[in-house]
């Protein structure tokens, strides 16, 4: 008689969690793509003129910040902060266990709730750093109605470089929440897509 394993299905992501994530992937990457190609023009992003960039960018920097405040209620109604901020134990031993894991220094991988601390960081920054591209992107777009920051925040100069610096460092961390998803269970990736993924 054949042998099996019965998997019990789990709930992982919920509905609003995937609508959210497959909103901000490609305004995220419309996003930095027009954002570089206003910085450096270069056919490599897909746009042909400053023109076509600058309307892309103002569009999606709206959907931008909705996606980051209905994450943010989602989050504070729901109480999943608790899963996506860094907790305690992520920097103790275990935590370490999973540094050398990622080093190849370790062979078995430590598992945890939900998110690994790394993957944790990413997401902590994500919510300091969004708020910080749309307040300097805001600046950008119209200097002479935000005409008052400008100077306290150290002129437009230093605001377009601190907007430019963020970019870098999200584009970089979705490179680095790319490759955590990928290197993951076959399981857990598909949930992103059903919601759900199959647990022995």
């Amino acid at each position: 008689m054949a042998s099996f394993t019965l998997k019990r299905k789990t709930l992982r992501h919920s509905l609003a969690v995937r609508l959210l994530h497959w909103i901000l992937v490609p305004v995220l990457l419309v996003k930095i793509l027009s954002g570089l190609y206003l910085n450096r023009p270069h056919r490599f992003t897909g746009f042909r003129s400053m023109n076509s960039a600058r309307k892309a960018h103002f569009y999606v920097i709206y959907l931008f910040v909705f996606h980051y405040l209905a994450r943010a209620y989602y989050s504070l109604v729901t109480r999943d902060y608790k899963y996506i901020f860094p907790a305690r134990g992520d920097f103790g031993p275990k935590g370490r266990q999973f540094i050398l894991y990622e080093l190849f220094l370790k062979r078995k991988k430590p598992q945890f709730i939900k998110y690994n601390p790394l993957q944790k960081l990413i997401f902590t920054g994500w919510a300091l750093t969004f708020p910080l591209q749309m307040i300097t992107g805001f600046i950008l777009y119209d200097p002479k109605r935000f005409q008052r920051l400008i100077r306290p925040l150290g002129g437009l100069n230093r605001i377009r470089q601190v907007h430019y610096i963020a970019t870098l460092g999200i584009a970089s961390t979705a490179a680095g929440h790319l490759y955590f998803a990928l290197t993951e269970s076959k399981e857990k990736l598909k949930s992103i897509f059903t919601g759900y993924y199959r647990k022995e």
